[in-house]
């Protein structure tokens, strides 16, 4: 399967994002759940006004850090057991576990109705997935990018001035 194939197929996968995701809390500051794919459980986390503005560079001056929500997912239990790592884990499915991040991104988004948010990948394959996600997001859900460079995403609601 080329590349071009491969990105039609992920475009294709999160047309409509789903997945069960079970929250723990959702608050005016916190968004916290988990979802499963197979026997690993990943935690979706979203905090409000959790960043520094190294993280906003160079918007630091244009966006209030205190309207920004940081966003992030990593595998929490694995068999049951607690996980010790959060990076790429190699253990497969990479495609459904963003997937199902995407899908507790849209019932955030659609609750929490950030102004701004903010997520970030270290790992290059990841930022192609991420790549992916920002423009579900951006064409859909009502956002548009700010800066999208070196692994930094920040989006801002079309509704907010």
């Amino acid at each position: 399967m080329g590349t071009g194939e491969k990105i039609m197929k992920l475009r294709e996968v999160f047309t409509k994002p789903k997945g069960k995701i079970k929250w723990k809390r959702k608050s005016a500051t916190k968004w916290d759940g988990v979802f499963s794919v197979d026997d690993r459980e990943f935690r979706f986390m979203a905090l409000i006004g959790a960043i520094d503005d190294s993280e906003l560079h160079p918007y630091e001056d244009k966006v209030d850090k205190k309207e920004t929500w940081n966003v992030s997912f990593h595998q929490s239990k694995v068999g049951g057991k607690r996980a010790t790592d959060t990076g790429i884990t190699g253990a497969g499915k990479p495609i459904e576990v963003l997937n199902k991040a995407l899908a507790a991104t849209k019932e955030f988004v659609k609750g929490a109705k950030p102004a701004y948010i903010y997520f970030s990948a270290k790992e290059p394959s990841r930022m192609k997935l991420y790549n992916i996600m920002v423009k579900k997001l951006t064409s859909s859900m009502g956002f548009k990018v700010l800066n999208a460079s070196q692994g930094n995403y920040l989006l801002q609601s079309k509704r907010h001035r």
